[in-house]
């Protein structure tokens, strides 16, 4: 939980440098695997420029998957190397790093620090969990809808950060034993996980897929259609994971009840809602809104150059500009607004940077040719069924992301995909898309996702705990995408 005035906690996407092994053989296997496909005679219908911008996807596929350096470290990697090999002017190169997606997410990062920095997400939850009922069922659903909810807005890891401790609570005067609590905290990160879904600034995959399916196939995806594809894969995963964590879990009026109180103890000790909470909450409220109804609000003719990128700087603005009105603030030497640049200091400027060289080696690989020469080597499966096609990308996806960064995995699949799609004929959203929800879905290991990992800490569960239900749910979920996109 972040109160006011403190450091964010860590957001998803974030890694740190990496350790042990598979670190240190990353940082040598990378430069030296690079390097000899970069020394390769080219194919015939290549050339050798192809070869080393492939030598330098491979290097940085590597520091990826084994976070060998900081993950932006690496994404700086084609403002260092592609301009040396002359394929790609060098404007085209730097340009994906302030790409609308990528001012997107920035700006949709600054308003999500206003939101944790007055606590108004804690607020939010406790009232959603006080109506979700005594039962323990219906509290291990309260608590993964409130969870989702909230990592549709905010990182899935802060919102893990903040809903664990309210979680123990809960479990800890309903007195339901380990089973309780486990089922509450693997709730909060499966939630977390899925809720991230629900629009393009929930998880950074999502935008990935957006900034990748406009730059390379021209299709455009607004806040609302992305809504329309996460928000009924929020509607089918949420209860299968509800269903596999309670399976059994049954309750006594005592444990109800002492469920019931603790979070109204919780809730009261909050007190009213402040000043600032409630212009945050009325600025998010707007920009929520704005987002939502773009594609309505384009059509009168001051606001038809309204973009889902223009909405989410306009906020990020106004919570600089929104005076917080809490003179406690003021006298402690902080700034008027409901943010100051103090606070932005918090933004996650790594993702920034990884957004941003993510895109930028997707465009050297398509204008080196390297697309085009992959498709022409996966024309055989062409003759797969789309369903069984899917199927096997979304499988891979989803148990390479429970060892690596969902966002370099899904950084790493785009260009093939890319190149799978026209080899098949199929529409690119229908790779492209399933392969991004699977990102998200790794369920088994607490090194998998941020939100895995914060409820691992409590060390109220073992590894065995999460990996017996992250299977299960693993499986689920492959199945859904697969039937949902396939079909």
């Amino acid at each position: 939980m972040t109160e006011t005035g403190e450091t964010s906690p860590p957001r998803e996407g974030l890694p740190t440098e990496g350790s042990g092994f598979a670190s240190a053989a990353g940082l040598i296997a990378g430069p030296v695997l690079g390097f000899i496909v970069c020394l390769l005679p080219a194919p015939a219908e290549l050339d050798q420029s192809a070869m080393m911008v492939a030598g330098l996807f491979l290097l940085m596929a590597i520091w990826w998957a084994t976070e060998a350096v900081p993950m932006a470290v690496t994404s700086l990697l084609p403002l260092a190397i592609l301009p040396l090999i002359g394929l790609v002017p060098l404007k085209e190169i730097a340009a994906p790093y302030a790409d609308p997606v990528v001012m997107l997410l920035l700006g949709g990062f600054i308003v999500a620090l206003a939101i944790e920095k007055w606590n108004l997400h804690r607020r939010i939850a406790l009232n959603v969990l006080r109506v979700s009922g005594a039962r323990l069922k219906l509290l291990t659903a309260g608590v993964m809808l409130t969870t989702a909810l909230l990592s549709m807005w905010i990182s899935n890891t802060a919102t893990s950060l903040m809903m664990t401790p309210i979680v123990l609570s809960v479990a800890l005067a309903a007195g339901g034993g380990p089973r309780l609590a486990i089922a509450l905290l693997l709730g909060v990160c499966y939630a977390a996980s899925i809720g991230g879904l629900g629009t393009p600034v929930g998880t950074p995959t999502n935008l990935i897929a957006i900034g990748w399916l406009r730059d390379n196939a021209g299709i455009e995806i607004s806040f609302s259609e992305w809504m329309g594809i996460g928000l009924p894969m929020i509607a089918l995963m949420l209860p299968a994971a509800w269903l596999i964590l309670t399976w059994g879990l049954k309750s006594t009026p005592d444990q109800a009840q002492g469920a019931s109180e603790s979070i109204r103890a919780q809730h009261k000790a909050l007190g009213r809602m402040t000043r600032p909470e409630a212009r945050v909450a009325m600025v998010f409220g707007l920009i929520a809104g704005a987002w939502i109804l773009r594609e309505q609000l384009v059509k009168l003719e001051p606001l038809s150059g309204l973009t889902d990128m223009g909405i989410a700087m306009m906020g990020a603005v106004l919570m600089f500009l929104v005076p917080h009105g809490d003179p406690t603030t003021r006298t402690a030497g902080r700034g008027r607004g409901l943010l100051d640049w103090d606070d932005a200091r918090n933004v996650p400027w790594d993702v920034v940077l990884l957004f941003g060289g993510g895109l930028s080696i997707a465009a050297a690989i398509q204008a080196s040719g390297l697309a085009g020469w992959l498709g022409g080597y996966m024309a055989g499966l062409a003759a797969l069924p789309p369903v069984l096609l899917i199927l096997i990308i979304v499988t891979l996806v989803v148990f390479l992301s429970e060892i690596m960064s969902n966002v370099a995995a899904m950084t790493t699949f785009l260009p093939v995909l890319g190149a799978l799609a026209e080899a098949t004929g199929l529409d690119i959203r229908a790779l492209v898309i399933p392969c991004c929800v699977a990102a998200s879905c790794g369920f088994m290991l607490p090194i998998a996702t941020g939100p895995n990992a914060v409820v691992f800490a409590t060390r109220k569960l073992t590894v065995r705990d999460m990996a017996k239900a992250g299977f299960a749910l693993n499986v689920t979920c492959i199945v859904i995408i697969a039937l949902y996109f396939g079909l």
